[in-house]
């Protein structure tokens, strides 16, 4: 298999309400939004479905840092030694420390409700994040994804175009 991208339902809230995606390039994988620690499992099995380790994946990216998209970044970071979080520069920030994004999400759900809709949500290490810029090109195999700034539904939202898939995330 060459290039294809794998629609993964989160399981957030309810079916079909949130997805990832995991683009595939030969025998490299990246997804794109990594909802919460709870839906790390169904990614890391949507990998193996596509005959994928996660030694494999190189890049996991998140369209903006709200915890439904971006909570289960390190958990599925950790599961996935080579892999490099790629974010919008604003985001970035939330990602190697999420403790605003949290007491906020708490304040709003409560502890309990929190906890069973987010599990454990960690840092990403700085080291492991890559800001990208508005308009940046990624070469990644036969595929050119651009980053785009798209303020709107966040100030540190981004949308990646993929012209391989016909697709913008």
């Amino acid at each position: 298999m060459s290039a294809s991208v794998v629609t993964i339902d989160c399981l957030y809230f309810w079916p079909r309400n949130t997805a990832a995606y995991l683009l595939r390039e030969l025998d490299r994988a990246a997804f794109v939004d990594n909802n919460t620690a709870r839906a790390v499992p169904l990614l890391l099995e949507n990998l193996a479905a596509e005959g994928l380790r996660p030694e494999q994946v190189d890049y996991a990216i998140v369209t903006h840092a709200h915890l439904d998209h971006a909570a289960g970044s390190r958990a599925l970071l950790d599961a996935c030694p080579n892999a490099m979080l790629l974010a919008h520069p604003r985001a970035a920030g939330h990602l190697i420390d999420p403790s605003r994004l949290v007491a906020s999400a708490r304040k709003v759900y409560g502890d309990k409700v929190f906890d069973e809709l987010y599990g454990s949500v960690a840092g990403v290490p700085a080291d492991r994040v890559r800001a990208m810029a508005d308009g940046e090109v990624l070469r990644w195999g036969g595929r050119e994804l651009t980053f785009l700034h798209t303020r709107g539904h966040a100030n540190h939202h981004l949308c990646v175009l993929d012209p391989t898939s016909e697709g913008i995330f």
